[in-house]
């Protein structure tokens, strides 16, 4: 497959808006490159679930004629998560047991997509209930990284990664409550921005989380240039990023934790990006980050909390029969399975991590909140973070579920995850001037901020952007 990443000359979302708007380019035109790549492609990485082929044709014509080309995302061909809302769309997040969902409306978040003038080409494949960190299912099967097609394209927002990363949509919106939109960018050399988790409503997105992550979880764009989150960002989001240019802030250096790296190039990364903002005049400023390994040690154990029972409760239906993990594992070692692998992991690791009492789920979540409150206030107005976004580059099919789905501290995964439960907005940035010599991937670096200091994110992850690209 021709690499798309690596034309960094080529057109972005913010590139093909202005074109559009001054008639060098029409919608019609656009669409019909991008479903032609997205025809190209879609055998091999298997990113979409949907293409909405003839609608998104017959919208394009239409803008062509009548449309406004000063809405802000006027004529931009997107995909969208699968557990997102879509009128009439089933939505099934992968799966075979759970009994379909049919909305009768838009989320919010594809109303505002469409409002601002973005098409929906295509929805995108996810894991099988969006909890793992590669993108295959029972019903949909494996998505597969377009920068190597041996390799996982991450999860939970594996398809919009692919879809992205190659070439195929101009931009795409996901989800992230353990890093389901940075992941995906991070392996398919895209931007990946999750924001604070009240920053985009999440009305009509599956599943809805009320219990103790539901701070963790955020909506974002996925896209090619930091200025195309921005954009896309400004139209979802509640509260746009100001446009006033913030002076140079801290650089705050997170110690304390373990934080590993497997490949050479992504230290050399790590370094240019802190490097690129001291330059622009950030001061640097040590902190202790030593509850971190205590923390991560008690994400599972919220995670099976909140979602755990919804699980039995959704794969047990009278056609499917009641579920039960053991079962299935007999089933999976027959090579007859009924759910995704990666998801059984997750439910047969619960007896061993799931809260025996609410009274220690209250306990650990107070440590959260915590933990939250006052590493927000660290970060205050001015502060960012720089760290890779993963410790690992993305690995061969199958591996990624072993690799963090095992119990104990990992520090490959201690950067982005700490982004979740503190809440934090975080943006994946790939570097590929820092392209690793044996496999051709980028590295990938991230910026973290407070909420509420989204403009010195902006501000730093463009800065960055420069220094790698």
């Amino acid at each position: 497959m021709d690499n798309y990443q690596r034309d960094l000359n080529g057109p972005d979302a913010v590139a093909l808006l202005a074109a559009l708007r001054q008639g060098t380019l029409t919608v019609e035109q656009l669409m019909q490159s991008q479903l032609a790549r997205l025809d190209q492609v879609q055998p091999q990485i298997n990113g979409a679930t949907h293409i909405f082929r003839d609608q998104a044709l017959a919208q394009a014509r239409l803008l062509d004629t009548t449309g406004d080309r000063s809405l802000p995302l006027f004529g931009l061909p997107c995909s969208v998560k699968e557990t997102f809302a879509i009128a009439g769309e089933p939505l099934t997040a992968g799966s075979m047991r759970m009994t379909p969902q049919v909305p009768t409306e838009d989320a919010r978040i594809v109303r505002r997509l469409k409002e601002a003038g973005a098409i929906v080409m295509a929805r995108s494949n996810v894991p099988e209930f969006a909890m793992t960190a590669e993108s295959v299912n029972p019903r949909y099967g494996r998505t597969r990284n377009p920068l190597d097609v041996d390799r996982v394209a991450g999860g939970s927002s594996g398809g919009e990664g692919a879809l992205v990363g190659s070439g195929s949509s101009v931009f795409g919106v996901g989800s992230d409550i353990l890093g389901s939109i940075r992941i995906p960018a991070a392996f398919c050399g895209v931007v990946g921005f999750k924001p604070h988790s009240g920053a985009v409503d999440q009305s009509g997105t599956w599943p809805v989380v009320t219990g103790n992550t539901r701070s963790w979880l955020g909506l974002g764009p996925l896209t090619r240039s930091v200025r195309d989150a921005r954009l896309v960002y400004d139209v979802i989001a509640a509260q746009p990023v100001s446009a006033v240019p913030p002076a140079a802030g801290r650089l705050v250096m997170p110690g304390g934790f373990p934080l590993a790296m497997r490949e050479p190039c992504m230290a050399g990364a790590l370094a240019a990006a802190r490097i690129a903002l001291l330059d622009e005049g950030y001061r640097q400023q040590a902190q202790d980050f030593s509850d971190v390994p205590y923390l991560y040690n008690q994400i599972p154990k919220l995670i099976l909390d909140d979602f755990y029972d919804g699980w039995l409760r959704l794969l047990s239906t009278p056609e499917a029969g009641r579920f039960s993990p053991w079962p299935e594992l007999l089933r999976q070692l027959m090579k007859k399975p009924t759910i995704d692998e990666g998801l059984l992991r997750w439910m047969l690791i619960a007896p061993l991590m799931k809260p025996r009492s609410a009274a220690k789920v209250n306990t650990i979540a107070a440590r959260f909140a915590e933990a939250r409150s006052r590493y927000q206030a660290l970060l205050g107005g001015d502060g960012v973070m720089v760290l890779p976004t993963l410790g690992l580059l993305a690995p061969v099919h199958g591996q990624m579920n072993r690799l963090s789905l095992k119990p104990g501290v990992n520090g490959w995964f201690t950067a982005h995850t700490l982004g979740n439960y503190l809440d934090l907005p975080a943006m994946a940035i790939p570097a590929w001037k820092f392209t690793d010599p044996a496999t051709g991937l980028p590295p990938s670096i991230s910026v973290l901020c407070a909420p509420g200091a989204e403009a010195q994110l902006f501000a730093a992850a463009t800065r960055i952007e420069a220094a790698l690209n």
